[in-house]
């Protein structure tokens, strides 16, 4: 029954289009972003990328992998 009551909120919320209390994330934007570059995550990259609000299920992160194309231009 609390799954149920839960969802419930969290729907509620997310259709007043307001920010999580616990996250602080607004639902039409994306997670905190943060940048793989060189194939190395920076500092203070999250342990768990995947990792989701546990209030309103939202992604906590957005990451953004940067890849440098070494293709002479002109090629495909």
């Amino acid at each position: 029954m609390s799954f149920i009551k839960g969802r419930l909120r969290r729907l509620e919320e997310r259709s007043r289009g307001g920010r999580c209390q616990e996250c602080g994330l607004s639902p039409d934007k994306p997670g905190r972003i943060v940048l793989i570059d060189d194939g190395t995550p920076a500092e203070g990259f999250p342990d768990d990328p995947e990792e989701r609000c546990e209030r309103c299920g939202r992604p906590l992160w957005c990451v953004i992998r940067i890849v440098y194309d070494d293709a002479p231009r002109g090629e495909g």
